[in-house]
């Protein structure tokens, strides 16, 4: 829905506002991939104690916007 005239209400201002940091915040210009996983396991009685650990890669692209 447009409006008639060129003023636009505060409401749908600050509408714009947080739909541009929502879409800012959701883009994601990483990209991660596991390349190792270790899980290391210890079992005392009733209790199991383990360890994960997790090797990534990530990669992120440059931004090529200019302002």
């Amino acid at each position: 829905m447009m409006a008639t005239n060129g003023n636009k209400s505060l409401m749908r201002c600050l509408g714009e506002f947080v739909g541009h940091i929502v879409h800012a915040v959701k883009s994601d210009s990483t990209t991660t991939k596991e390349v190792n996983r270790t899980v290391e396991q210890k079992m005392e009685g009733s209790r199991t104690l383990r360890r994960t650990t997790i090797d990534e890669i990530e990669i992120r692209q440059e931004d090529t916007k200019s302002d």
